[in-house]
């Protein structure tokens, strides 16, 4: 085969997982040759989107909290979330790797990441989030940034989008077309990875396999297309979870900006049009995105307090939400009320039951995350849930390689 630039390797796509990948290879092996491309770097990529949590399992920022976590806690915890959907191996694979990940954004790219329990994460049995100290995904993104451009043998190709693979007569991929329509050029190389995401900002995707979120709002990157997935497809590659997706029920109506999930899952309430709470609110934010949509207007208003506030103020959503004025703060319910449009009487009520409900320790709609009444001030924001990413793909094995339908990589 004739190549216009031959490689070791080749990353598409430079988000959080794109760039770690590209850096690895860079500085895991002397003198390994790697290619970044990348479609538009001046669009925003889901990792730094993202509030920048990197969970993981028996770090050193643990312990010094004196907090004894491991692997294997972590992954259980996963699986009785996702009901033991994900593969165990290679579920149990990532949670063994998680600390090393912490410890290498901490030490190898020198970020002050630490240890970050403010919020009580639903589904986690012991906390287990790290952050940087804005609590955003953007200063992950740009020391990996930094990184790359620094490395002297990873080149980065800017506005140079992947076209399609390239395969041998044996169906292996030895290359990759990329660049402009009209100025493809044909890149040979020993390993390709896809680190393009998922297919967030395809509505033909969508409409094909979720298409009960194929008209809710997206707040993802606007690049996740489904190209890397399309290419495995038309390559004889197995797919897996295509119907997954994350929501996110935390958007400001509005304004477009985020809420931290801890407004709710420290003691924070929902409410419909009609005033009243509608489901338990210790539910996973992805859940929300579906129960918010169903509600009278797609909206629902999150009415919170100064103690939880406090909590997460500081976090890069909820400092956004604030500079945007989508957060109000009212001295009464009444004022609440007053503000959405919503009837005093009623509302004063529902927030009354709720209090009564956290004090004797028993919620009529089942929610077990009972902290403290809800006391003035208030805080509030009328939120809409939307889709933030999508989770299937191409199916892989414990290291990473893209599997046949026969279980062959």
């Amino acid at each position: 085969m004739s190549w216009d630039l031959e490689t070791d390797v080749v990353v598409v796509g430079a988000g959080g997982c794109g760039l770690m990948a590209a850096v690895t290879a860079a500085t895991f092996v002397d003198g390994l040759e790697v290619v970044l491309l990348e479609k538009d770097s001046r669009q925003t990529p889901n990792s730094a989107i993202a509030g920048g949590m990197l969970q993981a399992a028996g770090t050193r920022f643990q312990k010094a909290a004196g907090i004894e976590d491991s692997p294997e806690r972590m992954a259980e915890d996963i699986f009785r979330k996702n009901h033991h959907r994900s593969d165990p191996d290679r579920t149990l694979a990532i949670c063994r790797k998680s600390a090393d990940v912490v410890h290498w954004f901490a030490d190898f790219l020198g970020l002050p990441i630490e240890f970050a329990p403010e919020t009580d994460w639903l589904g986690h049995s012991i906390p287990r989030m790290h952050a940087h100290p804005m609590r955003s995904g953007i200063p992950l993104v740009q020391a990996l940034r930094e990184k790359a451009l620094s490395l002297p043998n990873l080149t980065y190709a800017d506005n140079t989008p992947g076209q399609g693979l390239v395969t041998d007569d044996g169906g292996a991929v030895v290359g990759i077309l990329a660049g402009q329509p009209g100025q493809t050029q044909r890149i040979g190389c020993r390993k390709v990875v896809l680190a393009c995401g998922g297919y967030g900002a395809s509505h033909q995707m969508l409409q094909k396999y979720i298409p009960e979120m194929a008209d809710a709002p997206y707040v993802g990157a606007q690049t996740h297309t489904g190209e890397g997935i399309r290419w495995g497809i038309e390559s004889g590659a197995a797919t897996e979870h295509m119907h997954g997706y994350q929501g996110l029920g935390f958007i400001v109506a509005g304004h477009g900006t985020r809420l931290n999930p801890g407004v709710v899952y420290d003691g924070g309430i929902m409410v419909n049009a009609n005033a009243v709470r509608f489901e338990r609110e210790d539910q996973g934010y992805s859940e929300w995105a579906a129960v918010v949509l169903a509600q009278p207007g797609g909206t629902v208003v999150c009415i919170w307090d100064e103690r939880i506030h406090r909590r997460v103020e500081f976090t890069h959503t909820m400092v956004e939400s604030t500079r945007a004025n989508a957060i109000v703060r009212c001295d009464t319910i009444g004022e609440v009320a007053q503000r959405f449009s919503l009837d005093e009487a009623t509302l004063t009520q529902t927030v009354e039951g709720y209090n009564r409900a956290v004090a004797e320790g028993r919620d009529p709609l089942g929610r077990e995350l009972l902290t403290q009444p809800l006391r003035p001030p208030y805080y509030a924001a009328r939120i809409v849930g939307a889709l933030a990413h999508t989770q299937g793909g191409l199916k892989i094995d414990v290291y990473g390689r893209v599997l046949r339908p026969n279980g062959e990589p």
